[in-house]
């Protein structure tokens, strides 16, 4: 059911649904965090957050995704670089009707011209960011605010889809390099059972346990390791005789 959009079922006899993105990575993190917490994949409640300059949250319960914060389209979820993520589709509508806006104009803003860089104005880049935050500039510290509170709301809704989780994973760019926006992200999450620890958030090992020891959910630093996952998956299809076949 989380696939399925709430309109017309037209949509999805039509392929209209929502995909997700990133799966690659989310498949390899999941995985990964299994082998460090040395559990069967299967029992885990998994929440990863997929973080560079696209974003995206996954719920992965016994192994597989159940619900994911991008869509149809990977402009769909959490605040992003240039992208917006969610938005009311009444503002669509809105701009459409007040503004005479195109279909490619409306496109560009909401794919080029949005999250981070369109509320701060300086960039996409969150190491920018967080440099103009210490600066003092305000459009720069609410960019970090909004990206952080749909962050969390995100982790919230994937743990809501799995009536909890075991472990928390941040992945990519940003997930991996800023102990800002873990530190952030899990400070109003403790009454999800995770505590982080604040000496190993800011300086973490490669493939990093970050949380405390009384934390009910392990919190891991992962490195992205997509083209890893991909030549494994491609081996796999040669050893079983999947490729070069006419």
């Amino acid at each position: 059911e989380s696939a399925i959009y709430p309109g017309p079922y037209e949509w999805f006899e039509n392929n209209i649904r929502r995909y997700g993105f990133h799966g690659i990575n989310h498949q390899y993190c999941a995985g990964r965090a299994a082998q460090l917490l040395k559990k069967d994949l299967q029992s885990l409640k998994i929440v990863s957050c997929h973080l560079g300059n696209g974003c995206s949250v996954t719920a992965v319960e016994s192994g597989r995704s159940v619900d994911t914060t991008m869509g149809f389209t990977p402009l769909d979820g959490i605040m992003m670089g240039t992208r917006s993520g969610s938005v009311d589709p009444g503002i669509l509508i809105h701009l459409m009707r007040r503004r005479q806006l195109d279909s490619q104009q409306i496109d560009r803003i909401l794919n080029h011209e949005s999250g981070l860089l369109g509320i701060s104005g300086i960039s996409s880049d969150m190491r920018e960011m967080l440099k103009a935050v210490k600066q003092g500039n305000q459009r720069a510290k609410l960019a970090f605010d909004i990206y952080v509170h749909r962050l969390r709301a995100a982790i919230g809704s994937m743990a809501a889809a799995m009536g909890g989780m075991d472990a928390l994973i941040f992945t990519a760019g940003i997930g991996e390099n800023s102990p800002q926006v873990r530190a952030a992200t899990c400070e109003r999450l403790g009454f999800l059972g995770i505590e982080l620890d604040q000496h190993a958030n800011a300086n973490p090992q490669l493939d990093a346990d970050i949380s405390t020891q009384q934390s009910r959910v392990r919190v891991w630093v992962i490195r992205a390791e997509e083209d890893w996952t991909i030549a494994t998956e491609c081996w796999k299809m040669v050893r079983a005789g999947l490729v070069g076949k006419s």
